[in-house]
Protein backbone atom coordinates (compact mmCIF):
# COMPACT_ATOMS: atom_id res chain seq x y z
CA UNK A 1 0.00 0.00 0.00
CA UNK A 2 3.08 2.18 0.76
CA UNK A 3 4.27 1.68 -2.60
CA UNK A 4 1.72 2.23 -4.09
CA UNK A 5 1.04 5.49 -2.70
CA UNK A 6 4.72 6.96 -3.40
CA UNK A 7 4.23 5.74 -7.01
CA UNK A 8 1.22 7.89 -7.34
CA UNK A 9 3.19 10.88 -5.82
CA UNK A 10 5.93 10.31 -8.50
CA UNK A 11 3.41 9.98 -10.74
CA UNK A 12 1.56 13.30 -9.69
CA UNK A 13 4.71 15.02 -9.98
CA UNK A 14 5.14 13.75 -13.56
CA UNK A 15 2.11 14.94 -14.14
CA UNK A 16 2.56 18.41 -13.07
CA UNK A 17 5.72 18.77 -14.43
CA UNK A 18 4.43 18.06 -17.71
CA UNK A 19 1.84 20.77 -17.57
CA UNK A 20 3.44 23.30 -16.21
CA UNK A 21 6.21 22.47 -19.21
CA UNK A 22 3.64 23.06 -21.43
CA UNK A 23 2.95 26.82 -20.25
CA UNK A 24 7.01 28.03 -20.76
CA UNK A 25 7.67 29.75 -23.19
CA UNK A 26 10.18 27.84 -24.27
CA UNK A 27 8.69 24.38 -24.75
CA UNK A 28 5.80 26.60 -27.50
CA UNK A 29 8.92 26.43 -29.74
CA UNK A 30 8.57 22.78 -29.95
CA UNK A 31 6.89 20.75 -33.00
CA UNK A 32 3.05 19.96 -32.31
CA UNK A 33 3.57 16.06 -31.96
CA UNK A 34 6.58 16.78 -29.11
CA UNK A 35 3.72 19.11 -27.16
CA UNK A 36 0.89 15.69 -27.77
CA UNK A 37 3.26 13.44 -27.01
CA UNK A 38 4.42 15.52 -23.29
CA UNK A 39 0.23 16.37 -22.55
CA UNK A 40 -0.56 12.87 -23.27
CA UNK A 41 2.07 11.57 -21.34
CA UNK A 42 0.83 13.81 -18.06
CA UNK A 43 -2.70 13.57 -18.57
CA UNK A 44 -1.66 9.37 -18.22
CA UNK A 45 0.74 9.73 -15.59
CA UNK A 46 -2.05 11.46 -13.32
CA UNK A 47 -4.84 9.36 -14.63
CA UNK A 48 -2.54 6.19 -13.48
CA UNK A 49 -1.65 7.97 -10.12
CA UNK A 50 -5.32 8.42 -9.07
CA UNK A 51 -5.88 4.85 -10.13
CA UNK A 52 -3.19 3.68 -7.50
CA UNK A 53 -3.94 6.18 -4.68
CA UNK A 54 -7.96 4.97 -5.01
CA UNK A 55 -6.69 1.21 -5.10
CA UNK A 56 -4.55 1.52 -2.01
CA UNK A 57 -7.30 3.18 0.04
CA UNK A 58 -9.69 0.89 -1.35
CA UNK A 59 -7.35 -2.14 0.33
CA UNK A 60 -6.63 -0.12 3.33
CA UNK A 61 -10.00 0.05 3.58
CA UNK A 62 -11.01 -3.44 2.67
CA UNK A 63 -8.21 -4.80 5.17
CA UNK A 64 -9.45 -2.97 8.19
CA UNK A 65 -13.19 -4.71 7.59
CA UNK A 66 -11.58 -8.14 7.03
CA UNK A 67 -9.99 -7.46 10.52
CA UNK A 68 -13.18 -6.46 12.41
CA UNK A 69 -15.10 -8.85 10.63
CA UNK A 70 -12.18 -11.54 11.84
CA UNK A 71 -12.34 -10.05 15.62
CA UNK A 72 -15.63 -10.43 15.49
CA UNK A 73 -15.48 -13.63 14.54
CA UNK A 74 -13.39 -14.90 16.84
CA UNK A 75 -14.92 -13.17 19.78
CA UNK A 76 -18.19 -15.24 18.97
CA UNK A 77 -16.34 -18.31 18.89
CA UNK A 78 -14.80 -17.81 22.18
CA UNK A 79 -18.53 -16.86 23.58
Amino acid sequence: MIRDRVIACLLFAVAFAGLVMQRMSPFSDFPWAVEAVVAVAAVTSGLTGVWLWVRSARQRSSGAEAEVEADAGASASND
